[in-house]
């Protein structure tokens, strides 16, 4: 065996027969090294908190990677370098760290190392401006932040920052002329080509081969000829070439093939060369290819490789690219001729061809075309050859996705046009992707446009008419429909040509048709106002969390950075794969056989109650099954759970246990058809009109659907439970661990006193981590009660996603009357929650008071309902139910004002209660003028008369939002007598919204005390048994309470000693506190009767941009103005508005769940096809704003709650959009006083289906 030798940290390791095929990077360095500083969600390269730093060879450049995505035994000769080494307590912290620290850019600290190990690799590569540095993050997601603040802090770093940040290591790089990348050239060849010389590549070895301990062979191979001598002694019937292995991003591995094959230090495959094509190497890693097109594009004949650079990078992200190779993703295609391939697609765009060898001396030139039907067994992608094209050809290419970056094609395209002197077509190439598996080049339109001039009217026209007819477009869920993305290919073709048309035909408001929307965007900015009152510090003091600094380090811990346990197993459930129908038999046998597969669980073993949930009360008024019973309730319901030795055995083992089912019906699983059946429908609550009006001029009847929302923490649900001698230790990643506890009672007949629950942090929960985590903390503890071994579940995305529930989807019906001005005269409007297969969480009842919002609720007659379908129990999402009541109410005022053609603004104006609500005024007036709104309406309106395809809109939404939740909390207080030290434990739990930093500063302010002295210490059940939940932005308040009555008891306590002293030191009183014999440990409880009733109003104001072509969409500008009362601490809370409007923006457009309702599966589970906003879908101006003067109440020190209110404030960006999507309908020939109804997100595809355009507008003149 030759093990693979790699370096860690600086330390050498090595592995070799002892891992598997699917032990990753990511798996040595958390599981072997314990280096769980590097976090991980995803597992498919989409979320950025795996990314480490891999110089992959001596004199490389280092480079960010997805350690989730690399086989550590691809890693011959790295040096990778993880968070623990750049920065740490021991040796100091990293500047990254620490600026990404002060400046507020980390909450719930899960994806912080990720954060900062990107940057760190992107400053090992080139010097940055500020642009480059925002355009660089397609890498990364945060859920909290809503990513201004991580900006800013890396944009300190860049070359043209203001007052820019320099590193040392940075100031000393040497940069290459051509590419501007690092270079590590001693000496450069005064040529203008570079080559890679053989002397370049690893000296060759032979071959490296290992026996893996699942039976698969790798072998690390140095030449093509090496690859053949391994297929003639294997055979080709089951092998894998690996280079990147960023392919299972896309298709996703869960068994690999038997002979897998490293082919990443193959020389012959990599480099480039010149002949009268540019031959480019076929395992060139996709930043390579970039790299050496910027250097060959200062030649004129290969001036557009500039136009495939720009395309290219918008292939994934960095560290993906810096992974992927050019073959394995045009392997991808080959293999399913479906994959939305970027390189396919601009290579068959320029006529490149292959060179595909099929024996060590017998190869042969393939044209793209060929390749999508050769049959690629036992063969190798080579090369790519890349034709010299002069300037007649004008080529262009556009990639249109769901979101600014980081996300595959919805549909593509590629034009190249070659035109002579007089612009008459002499050849053309016209490429599309995404539409279907048989259609990828328009022959028919090429055809036709050859010899004719190519920017004249009529040309275009017929051309689209061609084109048109010979599209084949087909259904292919989860992709958008059919109708728009045949629209997006005709619109495409007129947009290609509008970029090329000579500046002296095109008509001026037809050129914004040419303009790629994102490329425009500048560095985005923001503003956070507020006021504070240095009097009360370290009360209202502006800082950042204070753990946030060991968060940036990857040294804070979370459930699944508990080490290793000796004997510990992994457990995962099995889903039913029907959503209707009764189990007949379940045979677990097949899994059972696998080596490490240790058992398989059912309801038949659950000694105690089937429910994970805790006994019925209001907040879970019924039982849910941990298993299914028998009768299956949804689509991948859990039914079992398999055992085995490691997570990737115990999910491969999973697919493999066989369910028969009997009497499988056909789900309902769309709220708008189970309002239609009585039986799934309850009434949850009524208010009736007091008083209606009698002046009605038009009557408006409408009807709203929108739908789910998946939470997506960071830190996936997990749970680690071991046996202890009372009897169970449970580390689960949980926002509610009184109920984690109870339920684990209930389920194994164990007293609630032997099963202790402990809780540090969570890596964000949003609610999801209520109830739904506590499903996997009761399976967990039943393996580790049934094996007595310690066992780790860790709840894989894609289960996540499917078996859990998510936002309630909502469906409202409502008649109303109006009078001229769009007052409501009279209203029935009727609301109805959908809870899923069960109603178990009242989570209408947490928005049902907010049901006119801020508006005159007199004239309303309305009635929220709980409704049914077959789908998972939906949960807690951030703000439920009052996310669904203030939008209904909301885009009620919008209809109102497109019916009669007025101001939205006024319209709402007119309906608000200026008695109850009168903040509303006041603080619309400060938005007003702190946003220039006047004189922006007027340039909104300005800049849609001069461009006909980029259309923007302006638009206000108002808010109310009120508190509701259980309270029931104990807060412990201990004081050490030597130094005066103060530690906290409470019944909170931390996840990102400072609930330890505020209860800090609540503390020192309250004793006097520097916060330097105090710290809080991990919950668990002992600590602070029988706790309510941490949710509805309330808890810091309640712990706040708890703290204050605390230091109250503990300052009574001292009163009589201090009296004693003379002006003592807070030391020297405690110190004689303690040798007076006064206790110096306090408790402060909390429960209902602390609860504090406040609203919470807010006014965002937001502006748009969409092309109306595409359907792609910039934020401009928001302005969003919230009532926090006195804040705690300003600069979290500004945190937590920012972070909260960005969840709401993400659910009203990114944010699609797909499910095919036949079955009831959802068909959008990951990361590849569940898009969130990431860093440059931000509002390119984001001003913040705390109304100033509010106070709530003493109790809770003046300070209202602000993780959840601005969620519902994300309105406002489909509002605008639908302002910008009724300028182009207009100039449709459509009135913009006739609705259009929009449920859902506002993805592209809705956006551009609405905006109705007609081929015949497509012009030039």
């Amino acid at each position: 065996m030759d093990p693979i030798k790699f370096q860690v940290n600086g330390i050498q390791c090595s592995v070799g027969s002892e891992v598997s095929s699917t032990t990753t990077l990511l798996d040595y360095l958390r599981n072997i090294l314990e280096l769980r500083g590097t976090k991980y969600m995803c597992l498919e390269g989409g979320c950025g908190a795996c990314i480490v730093t891999a110089t992959k060879g001596h004199g490389e450049v280092p480079q960010g990677v997805n350690s989730c995505m690399v086989s550590v035994t691809s890693c011959q000769d790295w040096d990778i370098t993880t968070i623990e080494k750049i920065g740490n307590r021991l040796e100091g912290y990293h500047p990254l760290q620490k600026t990404l620290a002060e400046q507020n850019g980390s909450q719930c600290g899960y994806c912080s190392p990720g954060w900062v190990m990107a940057m760190y690799s992107l400053l090992k590569t080139k010097q940055m401006t500020m642009l480059e540095i925002e355009q660089s993050f397609g890498s990364n997601i945060c859920r909290c932040t809503g990513y201004r603040p991580i900006l800013e802090a890396f944009k300190k770093f860049a070359s043209d920052a203001p007052d820019p940040h320099i590193l040392p290591d940075i100031e000393d790089l040497k940069l290459c002329d051509k590419t501007g990348e690092i270079c590590l050239k001693r000496n450069c060849e005064d040529s203008d080509w570079c080559f890679v010389s053989d002397s370049d590549m690893h000296d060759v070895n032979g071959i490296k081969s290992i026996k893996l301990c699942d039976d698969r062979y790798w072998y690390r191979v140095e030449t093509i000829k090496d690859i053949f001598a391994i297929w003639r002694a294997s055979g080709d019937q089951s092998y894998m070439l690996v280079a990147g292995n960023t392919g299972k991003g896309a298709f996703p591995i869960l068994e690999y093939p038997k002979v897998l094959i490293d082919i990443s230090g193959v020389s012959e495959l990599k480099g480039y060369s010149i002949d009268q094509n540019l031959i480019i190497g076929a395992g060139n890693t996709l930043t390579e290819a970039i790299n050496f097109f910027t250097a060959m594009s200062t030649h004129e004949d290969f001036e557009y490789l500039n136009v495939l650079n720009d395309h290219i990078k918008q292939v994934a992200h960095i560290p993906v690219r810096n992974l992927g190779t050019v073959a394995g993703n045009l392997m991808l295609k080959n293999k399913s001729n479906g994959f939305p391939s970027d390189i396919y697609l601009i290579f068959e765009t320029v006529g490149a061809q292959l060179t595909i060898v099929s024996a060590p001396d017998d190869s042969k030139i393939i044209t793209m075309q060929d390749f999508l039907k050769e049959d690629m067994t036992g063969k190798i992608i080579l090369n790519i050859l890349l034709p010299p094209l002069n300037a007649s050809h004008k080529i262009t290419t556009y990639k249109i996705m769901p979101r600014s970056q980081s996300a595959h094609a919805i549909v593509h395209a590629g034009f190249n046009y070659k035109l002579n002197e007089a612009g008459v077509v002499v050849d053309s190439r016209i490429v599309y992707g995404g539409l279907s598996q048989v259609f990828t080049r328009a022959w028919k339109t090429e055809a036709y446009l050859r010899g004719k001039a190519l920017f004249r009217n009529e040309t275009l026209q017929g051309a689209l008419k061609v084109l048109n007819a010979e599209l084949v477009v087909t259904e292919a869920l989860p992709a958008p429909p059919v109708e728009y993305r045949r629209q997006i290919a005709l619109s495409l073709f007129y947009k290609g040509l509008l970029s090329v048309c000579p500046q002296k035909i095109l008509k001026s408001r037809y050129y914004s048709g040419a303009i790629k929307i994102h490329e425009t965007r500048p560095v985005s900015d923001g503003k956070q106002v507020f006021t504070t009152n240095p009097t009360v510090w370290p009360l209202n003091k502006p800082f950042p969390k204070l753990d946030a600094l060991i968060q940036c380090a990857g040294e804070t811990k979370y459930t699944e950075d508990v080490p290793s346990l000796p004997g510990e197993v992994y457990a995962v459930f099995v889903l039913s794969t029907v959503a209707r129908g009764k189990i007949d038999s379940i045979d677990a046998s097949k899994a059972l056989r696998q080596n490490g597969v240790i058992a398989f669980y059912s309801v038949a073993d659950i000694p105690g109650q089937n429910t994970f949930t805790p006994p019925i009360s209001i907040v879970h008024p019924k039982n849910e099954e941990l298993l299914c019973d028998g009768e299956v309730k949804f689509f991948n319901q859990p039914i079992g759970i398999i055992v085995a030795e490691s997570q990737k055995l115990a999910e491969k083992a999973a697919t493999m246990v066989e369910v028969k089912y009997i009497n499988v019906k056909a789900p309902e699983i769309d709220i708008r058809e189970a309002i239609t059946d009585s039986a799934k429908v309850t009434l949850a609550g009524s208010f009736e009109a007091t008083k209606v009006g009698s002046d009605v001029f038009k009557i408006i009847k409408g009807a709203n659907t929108i739908y789910g929302q998946y939470n997506f923490p960071m830190e996936t649900l997990v749970c680690v439970t071991l046996p202890t001698e009372e009897g169970l230790l449970v580390y689960p990643s949980s926002q509610f661990i009184d109920s984690v506890q109870r339920t684990i009672s209930r389920l194994l007949n164990l007293e609630q006193n032997r099963v202790d629950v402990f809780v540090r942090r969570l890596g964000g929960g949003f609610g999801f981590k209520i109830s739904r985590a506590t499903q996997v903390c009761g399976a967990c503890s039943l393996v580790a009660f049934k094996l007595n071994r310690p066992c780790r579940f860790i709840q894989p995305l894609t289960h996540n996603m499917r078996a859990i529930g998510k936002r309630t989807p909502c469906a409202s019906n409502f008649e109303m009357g109006v009078n001229a001005k769009g007052e409501i005269q009279y209203i029935n409007h009727d609301l109805y929650d959908d809870n899923g297969y069960i109603y178990n969480e009242p989570i209408v009842d947490f928005g049902i008071e907010l049901y006119s919002n801020v508006f005159k609720n007199q004239a309303w007659t309305h009635k929220s309902y709980n409704t049914v379908t077959d789908t998972p129990s939906n949960s807690w999402v951030r703000s439920p139910g009052s996310v669904e009541h203030i939008a209904m109410a909301e885009n009620i005022m919008e209809q109102i004002a497109y019916e009669l053609n007025l101001d939205p603004l006024e319209v709402r104006l007119s309906n608000l209660d200026r008695e109850k609500h009168s903040s509303i005024q006041e603080m619309l007036n400060t938005l007003k003028s702190e946003s220039q709104y006047d004189e922006r309406k007027v340039a909104v309106d300005q800049f849609n008369s001069e461009n006909r395809w980029k259309k923007r809109g302006l638009r206000y939404s108002f808010l109310r939002w009120s508190p509701v939740g259980p309270i029931y909390f104990n807060v412990t207080m201990s004081v050490f007598r030597d130094d005066g030290t103060v530690a906290i434990t409470h019944g909170g739990v931390e996840m990102g919204q400072g609930i330890n930093t505020k209860a800090i500063q609540i503390c020192a302010y309250l004793l006097k005390i520097p916060v330097e002295k105090i710290i809080i210490k991990p919950n668990d059940t002992m600590i602070a048994p029988n706790s309510c939940f941490t949710g509805g932005s309330i808890t810091s308040h309640n712990i706040g309470i708890g703290v204050r009555r605390c230091c109250e008891q503990l300052l009574a306590r001292l009163e009589p000693v201090r009296s004693k002293l003379n002006d003592p030191t807070w030391e020297e009183l405690i110190q004689a506190a303690y040798e007076s014999d006064i206790d110096l440990q306090v408790n402060g409880f909390v429960n209902t009767a602390d609860f504090q009733a406040y609203d919470v109003y807010g006014i965002t104001l937001a502006e748009v941009e969409i092309d109306v072509l595409t359907g792609e969409w910039e934020i401009i500008r928001v302005d969003l103005i919230e009532d926090v009362g006195r804040s705690i601490n300003p600069e979290l809370d500004v945190g937590q508005v920012e972070g909260a409007f960005i969840f709401g923006v993400g659910y009203w457009t990114t944010e699609r769940l797909v499910y095919d309702k036949s079955n009831g599966e959802l068909l959008t589970d990951r990361t590849w096809d569940y898009w969130l906003p990431q860093a440059r879908d931000i509002p390119q101006d984001f001003r913040i704003y705390f109304r100033q003067g509010s106070f709530s109440t003493d109790v809770i020190l003046g300070a209202k709650g602000t993780g959840e209110p601005a969620t519902c404030m994300g309105i406002v960006i489909p509002f605008a959009m639908r302002a910008a999507i009724a300028a182009a309908r207009e100039e449709a020939g459509i009135p913009k006083t006739q609705w259009f109804q929009i449920d859902g997100p506002y993805t592209v595809d809705k956006i551009a289906y609405f905006c109705k355009n007609k081929l015949e507008d497509f012009k030039f003149y």
